[in-house]
C-alpha cells in the first residue's frame, strides 16, 4: 500500500468559521490518522493567528496535532522576506500578524517609507490604511504582497466577508503591480507540503470547502481534490463557475464522509 498524504484545509473544512469550532466528526477524523499508515498536513491562509498560536486554539478544541502537521503562508511569507532580505513593510492585517514580523527582525511602521506593503486580513480595515499602501505601492516603490488572495470568508459570527483577495485586487488595480502571493492556490505551497513528507502529487489528496483557490491550485499539480459543503459554499452548483479540468475529483458534505 502507498502511503497518503491528505492535504487538509482549516477553516470551513475542519472548524466552522473563524470561531474554530469544530466541524462535526472533524476531530474524531483527524485523531484517526494517529493510528493510520497515511499521513495529514493542515495547509492553511490563517493570517489572524501565529502559526504556533493556531496549532494551540486547535489542540484546545481537540485535534490531535504536531508542529509538522501545519503549514502556513505566513510560515511562506517570512521564509520568502528574509530570503530576500525585506525588513520593513506596512502591514494591513491584524496586531498578531505585525507581532510574528517584529519576531522575525521585520520592522512594521505605521506609516513612511517601506520596502514592501503586506496584505492579510484587517477586520479593521478603513480608507486611511488603504492610503498610506497605495502611497508606499507607488511613490516609494514598495512590493506588494498578499499572503493569499481567497475572495471570501465566514467571520467569528459566522457571516460571509470580503477576504484578503478582494483588498489585494484594489491595491493591484490603484498601483498597476501585480502581487506576489504566498498562501493557497500558489503552487509553492502545496510543493512544500509534499516535500516535507516526500510524497509525490500522485499520492496526494486536497480537502477544502473554497474550489476557486485552494482545490484549483492542487488540480494543477495533478492533485487529488475533495470538495467539502461544510464552509463557504453550502450548495455544489457554485462549481458551474468553475473551469471543468479544475473540477473537484469528489464532493462530500464533511470530512467525516473520507474514509482514510
Amino acid at each position: 500500500m502507498r502511503r497518503r498524504l491528505y492535504i487538509v484545509d482549516i477553516e470551513g473544512t475542519i472548524v466552522k468559521d473563524k470561531s474554530f469550532v469544530p466541524v462535526e466528526g472533524a476531530v474524531e477524523w483527524i485523531n484517526s490518522f494517529k493510528s493510520s499508515f497515511h499521513q495529514f498536513v493542515l495547509v492553511s491562509n490563517n493570517t489572524t493567528h501565529k502559526p504556533q498560536d493556531l496549532i494551540n486554539e486547535l489542540k484546545n478544541r481537540g485535534f490531535d496535532l504536531q508542529p509538522e502537521n501545519l503549514i502556513t503562508c505566513l510560515d511562506t511569507a517570512v521564509s520568502w522576506m528574509k530570503k530576500k532580505k525585506l525588513r520593513s513593510c506596512f502591514v494591513i492585517g491584524t496586531e498578531q500578524l505585525r507581532e510574528y514580523l517584529n519576531e522575525n527582525d521585520i520592522i512594521t511602521p505605521s506609516d513612511g517609507e517601506v520596502e514592501a506593503v503586506l496584505v492579510g486580513l484587517d477586520p479593521s480595515l478603513d480608507y486611511q490604511k488603504l492610503k498610506v499602501a497605495v502611497k508606499a505601492l507607488i511613490k516609494d516603490g514598495a512590493l506588494l504582497l498578499a499572503l493569499h488572495v481567497n475572495r471570501i470568508y465566514h467571520d467569528e459570527k459566522g457571516e460571509l466577508s470580503p477576504s484578503v483577495g478582494a483588498v489585494t485586487k484594489a491595491l493591484e488595480y490603484s498601483a498597476q503591480k501585480k502581487a506576489k502571493v504566498f498562501g493557497k492556490p500558489n503552487p509553492e505551497i502545496y510543493r512544500k507540503a509534499m516535500s516535507q513528507f516526500g510524497i509525490r502529487p500522485q499520492n496526494c489528496v486536497m480537502i477544502s470547502d473554497d474550489p476557486f483557490s485552494d482545490l484549483w491550485g492542487a488540480k494543477k499539480l495533478k492533485v487529488k481534490t475533495v470538495f467539502v459543503t461544510s464552509g463557504k459554499y453550502k450548495d455544489k452548483k457554485i462549481l458551474a463557475n468553475l473551469n471543468k479540468r479544475f473540477l473537484p475529483d469528489r464532493i462530500c458534505q464533511s470530512v467525516k464522509e473520507i474514509r482514510i
